[in-house]
């Protein structure tokens, strides 16, 4: 197979899944991640998983670690319950707008939920070698005959054939790249915490919440959330082969809670990030007083360490570009509300195909800057679509802006 040098700018998902597609076929690739390790900050909490992302992970990973994911990711019930404030329930949301467009095993059911400290774990197996950690893609030159010279944030330069932003919302790749397709303010923020599931906390919690997603609606799109993660098979010999931390985390399952509004019913930016965890935890408390009392007791039931504010922001669809040795996947062109839970399902099948496509132009089978559009066209389509869609739904459940025209 001809040699084809692969440059990820990010270890995140979408990085690591494309980079275990490419590494499994001999491809010739290297991860540049600014983290100096992989726990090093929060990578977040609660994913929902669909046929697609599923369809997606067994076509990248070995089947063992797919048989791990499955193992440490929970099936939740297969639907999304709607209450108001005090609890009185509404009609089920329907979930075919989360639907995947995958073909997953037989015996997984649509609807997946996985940490996505797990999973990113998981994902790095058997990239040890391949992924530099404290290494920030700031930049890069391009030749279309003579490949990329990746920039790093320490003067460093690397060589490569192609180079893929898979560097977050904030991606400098794309800032170069695509410098008019920037990220826009959805006008909502969260406050999202963990709530550890434990036999203590289990019976402060009414079963009829548990679901793939249970929203909570007060008055004014003031919103809580309850997204509970109990893990399918933890003590699986899967498991236990691991070390010890991913032992430690395979073992607790939790729930994703989280309070969100409109920027108008939240503080200023200056003040919500300046705010200690206990104080946003007190501050969400307060907002919900007079709600039902399990709902207080939910946040209530928050790991204050696990506290954190977030802006809601996405991409606007935007027009085809040319292609050229430099792409993009994931959040890094296509952030989109949370609203559908689409977003790593996205990104993922983003990994799937961009890997396709650069295995075919590495065996010689088309010119790589065709293998580099064909990807984009495809992910133009659904990237963009699941865009739409997210945008739409949370303009009706979280009360957030509509995407710019």
């Amino acid at each position: 197979m001809p040699a084809l040098r692969v440059a990820i700018a990010g270890a995140g998902l979408a990085g690591l899944a494309l980079a275990h597609h490419l590494h499994g076929h001999g491809l010739d690739v290297t991860v540049y991640e600014r983290d100096p390790d992989l726990t090093s900050r929060n990578p977040g909490y609660r994913l929902h998983v669909n046929s697609t992302g599923t369809t997606a992970l067994s076509s990248v990973l070995h089947p063992r670690l797919g048989e791990l994911f499955v193992a440490t990711a929970g099936i939740p019930r297969q639907d999304a319950l709607l209450f108001d404030e005090q609890l009185a329930p509404g009609p089920a949301r329907d979930l075919s707008a989360s639907r995947g467009v995958g073909t997953p095993a037989s015996d997984l059911p649509e609807h997946l939920v996985v940490d996505r400290s797990t999973l990113r774990r998981i994902l790095y197996t058997g990239l040890e070698d391949v992924v530099r950690f404290g290494a920030w893609v700031t930049g890069y030159h391009h030749d279309a005959d003579a490949g990329v010279t990746v920039h790093l944030a320490d003067g460093l330069r690397a060589d490569a054939d192609v180079l893929v932003g898979a560097d977050g919302i904030n991606s400098a790749v794309r800032a170069r790249r695509l410098p008019d397709h920037n990220a826009v303010d959805l006008g909502a923020r969260h406050i999202a915490a963990k709530i550890p599931l434990t036999d203590r906390t289990k019976v402060q919690i009414p079963r009829k919440l548990y679901s793939t997603f249970t929203l909570i609606n007060g008055p004014h799109h003031d919103v809580v959330t309850f997204a509970p993660l109990e893990r399918g098979n933890p003590h699986t010999p899967l498991v236990r082969d691991r070390d010890q931390a991913f032992r430690d985390e395979a073992a607790k399952d939790f729930a994703l809670g989280i309070f969100s509004a409109t920027t108008s019913r939240m503080p200023s930016d200056a003040d919500l990030y300046t705010t200690d965890p206990a104080a946003l935890k007190k501050y969400a408390l307060d907002r919900v007083s007079s709600w039902h009392p399990d709902v207080t007791t939910l946040i209530g039931l928050w790991d204050v360490a696990t506290v954190q504010p977030l802006t809601l922001r996405s991409h606007v669809p935007a027009a085809a570009w040319q292609p050229t040795n430099v792409t993009v996947m994931g959040d890094a062109v296509h952030a989109m509300s949370p609203a559908l839970g689409l977003g790593a399902n996205t990104a993922l099948r983003d990994a799937q195909i961009l890997g396709a496509e650069l295995l075919a132009a590495a065996r010689g089978h088309k010119p790589l800057r065709s293998a580099v559009g064909d990807y984009e066209n495809a992910m133009r389509a659904y990237g963009f679509d699941a865009v739409r869609a997210s945008a739409l739904m949370g303009e009706r459940v979280i009360g957030h802006r509509p995407l710019p025209a």
